[in-house]
């Protein structure tokens, strides 16, 4: 038997590798009803032949919100307990539309942007079944408003493509407020040179005009370091680039503008750079600088005023630095400094691209991390080896944080891994022990950040990592014919973020999906952080990749 729909023939044989075609049907036909949605076409236009004869559907904002949150200008509101399986239903889908819009009303004239995002694809004969995650956020004068949902869309595969047949709307989710975070960059930084001339261009401008032996990385990976460059106690920023690109200090003024003291600060110069920190490494009470550069890292001593001056530069002969956590683990009252690595020497250095992790779900072919003794006077020891560090540690490392988790006096360090499972480094009597698997954090996944915080108020340290939501990654691992030795692993490195609450006596438990914490899409940095002053800690997610326009924005 075989089916041709918009000129493309599939057979039986071949049907479940061709989850990809169909989920990306079914996302153009999706896509359209978002269009519709957010109002750049008229819901009148939707293609009637789009429209299964016997469609059906849940209502697509259920009539029954109740309110789970409200403080302040914020109210959360979801359906109480499970919505209804769909029911045939008199209205169009324009009806539809106009009843999931119908809050926007209160917002004034509204921007709205919709997105579908393909999860799950199944097919059984002509019947095609999909999950998408469905997102709406708009703004307008009177406030923003943001809906999320999962849409369980069965599909008919007839000769001119797909015909939605029915919508289950499930876990729908309605956030309303009148206020919200206000983007004020270009009130601080809009009026300095450097940022208009450099950091307001994307990633696209400056590969056209940098050459590649410079090494300009186009991935976005650099980070930012926060702290008291100039000792007038107010936060200053620092922004490290790209090869071929100055790095910047941007200094902190009374009035919350900021000025680039770049080149007076001594740090501003164009090797590329990845992790930068402030950090008081001499005990003088001023924060110094640490810069992960594509060679090794540099620390600069501060003069107290925000001028720098390199103390010492250290190689690393093995690996390119990425990021860097700093914390006395010893005890010795001197801050000790660990180094974040990647792709050993000769491919990402001085390819600019990633070494090919082997294998991909659990890499063992990374380069080395390394921990940094502080023995003052800007001298360190590598006393990675001898210190038990070394066990698991080649495992392209994006991220490290230090936290007492046990609670037993001394510092034990978490390392985030992008390829494979991740590090818990237990510290006992001045050495440290990989307990990851016992503890249950493992977190078999893309890892990105770390972040501890006690999520839950009861006075132990959970711990939150952020790693990759792929759509395609669960709609390709759940085909039948995807038979790996380990599919769970492949599974779970689709899933997304992880928070791990911590259960005590060294154990943790894995809510990511019941506490809602794991939709991060590609996430990057992470942190806790109370921000609406309420005594509980929510999360900030920094997500987003290397993408280009869709042509459908055009």
């Amino acid at each position: 038997m075989a089916l041709r729909h918009e000129g493309l023939i599939e057979d039986d044989a071949r049907s479940q590798w061709d989850s990809e075609r169909l989920g990306s049907l079914a996302d153009d036909r999706l896509a359209q009803i978002g269009w519709a949605i957010a109002g750049r076409t008229d819901a009148a236009d939707l293609p009637a032949g789009r429209f299964a004869a016997d469609f059906v559907s849940t209502p697509w904002r259920p009539a029954a919100l109740g309110t789970v949150f409200t403080q302040g200008a914020l109210r959360v509101r979801r359906p109480p307990g499970e919505l209804p399986a769909p029911d045939p239903i008199s209205a169009a889908p324009g009806a539809l539309i106009r009843g999931l819009r119908q809050p926007l009303d209160g917002l004034g004239a509204a921007e709205v942007r919709v997105k579908f995002k393909v999860f799950r694809v199944e097919r059984e004969g002509a019947v095609l079944s999909t999950s998408a995650r469905f997102e709406l956020a708009a703004s307008g004068p009177a406030g923003r408003l943001q809906q999320t949902a999962r849409w369980d869309c069965r599909w008919e595969l007839a000769g001119d493509g797909l015909r939605l047949r029915s919508v289950d709307v499930r876990d729908f989710e309605e956030c309303v407020s009148a206020r919200g975070f206000v983007d004020c960059t270009e009130a601080a930084v809009g009026g300095i040179a450097s940022f208009r001339e450099q950091l307001a261009y994307g990633t696209d401008h400056w590969l056209a005009r940098i050459e590649h032996r410079l090494f300009f990385g186009p991935s976005g990976w650099q980070g930012l370091a926060i702290g008291d460059a100039d000792g007038d106690g107010r936060d200053d920023l620092y922004i490290p680039q790209p090869g071929g690109l100055p790095n910047r200090l941007y200094i902190q003024r009374e009035d919350g503008t900021l000025a680039d003291r770049s080149r007076e600060a001594g740090v501003d110069w164009r090797d590329h750079s990845h992790g930068a920190l402030f950090v008081d490494l001499d005990n003088d009470g001023d924060q110094d600088l640490v810069v992960a550069v594509i060679y090794g890292l540099l620390f600069l001593e501060n003069d107290g005023a925000g001028k720098f001056a390199v103390a010492a530069s250290r190689l690393l002969p093995e690996a390119m630095p990425y990021s860097l956590a700093a914390a006395d683990f010893d005890n010795d009252a001197d801050l000790d400094l660990y180094v974040c690595c990647y792709s050993l020497r000769g491919s990402a250095a001085e390819n600019r691209f990633l070494a090919r992790p082997v294998p991909y779900h659990d890499a063992e072919n990374g380069g080395r991390n390394v921990l940094y003794r502080n023995d003052r006077g800007f001298r360190f020891t590598d006393v990675t080896e001898p210190l038990g560090l070394d066990q698991g540690n080649r495992r392209f490392s994006f991220a490290a944080a230090w936290e007492d988790d046990d609670l037993d006096g001394d510092l034990d360090l978490y390392v985030a891994n992008d390829f494979g499972r991740n590090n818990l480094y237990r510290q006992e009597g001045g050495r440290f022990t990989d307990a990851a698997a016992e503890a249950g954090v493992e977190d078999m996944s893309a890892g990105m950040s770390v972040a501890w915080g006690d999520a839950d108020g009861d006075g132990r340290m959970d711990l939150y990592v952020s790693n990759m939501w792929s759509s395609a990654g669960n709609r390709v691992t759940y085909q039948r014919r995807f038979a790996k030795d380990d599919l769970e692993g492949f599974r779970r490195h689709a899933r997304g973020n992880s928070l791990f609450q911590n259960a005590g006596g060294g154990v943790f438990e894995d809510v990511s999906l019941e506490s809602g914490a794991s939709m991060g899409r590609w996430a990057w940095g992470s942190r806790f952080a109370d921000l609406n002053n309420d005594g509980w800690q929510d999360l900030v997610v920094a997500n987003g990749y290397i993408t280009q326009r869709d042509p459908d924005d055009l």
